[in-house]
């Protein structure tokens, strides 16, 4: 039997994580620190834990705490289907793929365009930034409409959508070390951290099985070497739902589900997610996918060691959406959340993938360390 335990990150410096391409301080001046990635916060799950690893974690998901310093709002990539009207309008709308025979060939064959509200062709500028856990559980149920309308006035209701990242850039300089952590004349750098603003943290799913007992550290190592982050295991936390059938409706109408990319996904045919092996019977219809994202993983090192073996790999980023449609709404339903799951399906999948990571084998590292967790929705 399985439970899941939510932990809150809440860093005390800044951050400085690089994303595994090499930087030379002696011919570049300048390097760029990057936002946690799942093999990040999966590390610092495993250090909260004293080194303990669960069966799996979900995340980073980056949140916001209120005043009281109990409750925690999760925040995600705003979807990348969601653009806005023009570059300088405050209106949004949410992309439809164009019906058939609209396309455009491509050594992939035919790859459908989209329509926005007025039923014109393209993708439009995006809108970026971030959406609350409420505002994607819209989303997600489908409303989010396809035609424009204000952020503050959606639906019946405004949407919380944070323009740019809840960070502050800092200018540090550097000093390139050599083997021996010696200082290399000359090899001044320039590298610019990133600091979260008051009340701003990470928050992990951690899922554990019977009989764990391991005992939380209040701090642990966190964004850079002698950069800590303190610990905590918070409540009323969890993804956002997924659509349910209303009462003169299906939760997936026509077997569509769109697939919301909730943290950078590392799948073997690239961009591309494992349909074939691990959404059979679904039909890839459309699909709105952000530029790679670099990731480095490693193998831990012994007793705390550094990591061993690091790789740089290039990865889904979060906020892509892809549009899948099924044979009917049953067969999505026991997809996505797992209803009367056939039992090779469960033995893949769990009971369903939304709020799981997808694409991989149960006990596959990067799956369990939260690379590619998605969640289902509806498109129109």
């Amino acid at each position: 039997m399985r439970a899941s335990v939510w932990l809150a990150f809440t860093p005390q410096d800044t951050l400085f994580i690089r994303d595994g391409r090499a930087f030379d301080a002696g011919v570049e001046n300048a390097a760029q620190a990057v936002w946690p990635t799942p093999s990040t916060i999966a590390g610092a799950v495993t250090a909260a834990f004293g080194g303990r690893e669960p069966c799996e974690v979900r995340g980073p998901v980056l949140a916001r705490c209120d005043s009281t310093g109990e409750r925690w709002t999760p925040f995600f990539r705003t979807p990348a289907d969601l653009v806005r009207r023009e570059e300088t309008s405050e209106e949004v709308l949410r992309l439809s793929p164009a019906p058939a025979p609209v396309g455009v060939t491509t050594d992939l064959g035919t790859v459908p365009q989209w329509l926005d509200g007025a039923g014109l062709a393209g993708m439009g500028p995006q809108w970026g930034g971030w959406l609350s856990g409420s505002t994607m559980t819209r989303y997600l149920a489908g409303n989010v409409a396809v035609e424009p309308v204000h952020p503050k006035d959606a639906s019946g209701g405004s949407l919380v959508h944070l323009e740019a990242d809840p960070v502050d850039v800092e200018p540090h300089v550097g000093l390139a070390r050599g083997a021996e952590r010696t200082a290399r004349t000359g090899f001044l750098y320039q590298a610019a951290h990133l600091r979260l603003r008051q009340r701003w943290g990470f928050l992990a799913e951690c899922v554990v099985c019977d009989g764990w007992d391991a005992q939380r550290r209040e701090s642990v190592p966190f964004g850079g070497r002698g950069r800590l982050a303190w610990v905590e295991q918070v409540s009323g936390v969890n993804w956002p739902q997924a659509p349910s059938a209303s009462v003169d409706g299906d939760a997936y109408p026509d077997g569509r589900v769109a697939v919301y990319v909730a943290t950078p996904a590392l799948w073997p045919e690239g961009w591309m997610p494992p349909l074939r092996t691990w959404a059979p019977g679904s039909e890839l219809v459309a699909a709105a996918v952000g530029d790679a994202q670099p990731v480095a993983t490693a193998t831990p090192g012994e007793r705390g060691a550094r990591p061993m073996n690091r790789m740089l790999r290039w990865a889904v980023p979060a906020g892509s959406v892809y549009f899948l449609k099924f044979a009917d709404s049953d067969h999505a339903t026991t997809w996505a959340q797992g209803k009367q799951a056939q039992a090779e399906r469960q033995e893949r999948c769990g009971t369903g993938v939304h709020g799981t990571a997808f694409g991989r084998d149960p006990k596959d590292r990067l799956r369990t360390a939260g690379f590619g967790v998605v969640l289902t929705g509806v498109w129109k």
